[in-house]
């Protein structure tokens, strides 16, 4: 699948209706069967929907509790590099999502490089 800016922005969306719902399906909905899923750059991944969706209940986001921003920065074949700034109440996080998609627009795989202000 060529990564385009319409895909990515699609991608995000789901990402974002995941973020904000917790809702499992929602979750599943953004990530292929067996996608990898990385929290951090040196993390081991979370490999597959059932592992992806118990991991990020674990660590859930309240909904509501965020604000966010992002913008591509490189798109190349099936990849894309985006750059976010996540507010939440106290506390900003700049980021850079490392995305690679399926030919179905889920994701593939997932890194999220973060930093806190």
């Amino acid at each position: 699948m060529a990564t385009s800016a319409a895909t990515v922005a699609a991608w995000v969306d789901l990402y974002r209706a995941a973020w904000l719902s917790n809702d499992p399906d929602d979750i599943r909905a953004a990530f292929a069967e067996d996608a990898e899923y990385r929290d951090g750059p040196n993390s081991e991944p979370w490999v597959g929907h059932a592992d992806i969706v118990e991991r990020w209940l674990a660590q859930q986001d309240a909904p509501g509790d965020t604000t966010f921003e992002w913008q591509p920065v490189a798109l190349e074949a099936d990849t894309a590099v985006i750059r976010c700034l996540t507010t939440y109440p106290g506390r900003v996080f700049d980021n850079l999502w490392v995305l690679r998609l399926a030919d179905d627009g889920r994701a593939r795989e997932f890194t999220d490089w973060y930093i806190e202000r």
